[in-house]
């Protein structure tokens, strides 16, 4: 019960201050603001750290484990779009470089040891479809659709300006090198770099 009144309470005063705070803010406010922060999400583990947001929608369908730090100016959204419900799933220990955007209008689920660089986005949508009518309209005018889960396994790093697009399984271990564009499955303990995203390198046994 007490749990539930506090909850509610931080939530309430959440909603009145801002999600981003100056560099030279002390220690004591950055863990008092993630706290604040940490309340509106569907769950949130404990010893997680937001260092600003710069956009934050639909956290009623996202679930954070703990110890996990995101970068500042992060971008994070789950869109629901036709009563269709989005979830983000983020495990634990992970690690979130500046400027990172993760969105999703279906499902994004992120395992246990995720490292990312900077400017890195994990997507499961885009605006609109790719057909002759959908192409006449402006792209911001375009329903926002889903082409498939984004799922990542455990222990993966994912380097600068990577993206990992809609409808891909990156398994345990892989290494995304700085500016890849992955839009196909990336098996276990591989390398992978370039656009689109090709094999370098495969640890085995």
């Amino acid at each position: 019960m007490i749990k539930t009144i506090t909850k509610r309470i931080l939530l309430f005063i959440s909603q009145y201050l801002p999600l981003t705070y100056s560099s030279s803010c002390i220690n004591k406010l950055r863990v008092f603001n993630s706290l604040l922060i940490s309340s509106r999400f569907k769950s949130c583990g404990t010893n997680v750290t937001f260092n600003s947001i710069s956009l934050l929608k639909g956290e009623q369908y996202i679930e954070i484990g703990k110890n996990v730090t995101f970068g500042k100016d992060l971008w994070l959204t789950a869109w629901n779009i036709g009563g269709r419900i989005p979830t983000i799933r983020i495990g634990n220990s992970c690690s979130f470089g500046a400027y990172n955007h993760i969105s999703a209008s279906s499902n994004v689920t992120i395992g246990n040891g995720l490292l990312t660089g900077k400017w890195v986005t994990i997507t499961d949508n885009s605006h609109g479809y790719t057909d002759y009518e959908s192409l006449q309209q402006r792209p911001t005018q375009r329903q926002i659709v889903s082409k498939g889960s984004v799922i990542i396994e455990k222990n993966v790093w994912i380097g600068d300006k990577a993206t990992i697009l809609p409808g891909v399984m990156i398994g345990d271990g892989v290494v995304v090198g700085a500016n890849t564009v992955v839009s196909k499955d990336i098996p276990n303990y591989s390398v992978v770099v370039g656009n689109p995203a090709r094999i370098i390198k495969q640890a085995s046994h």
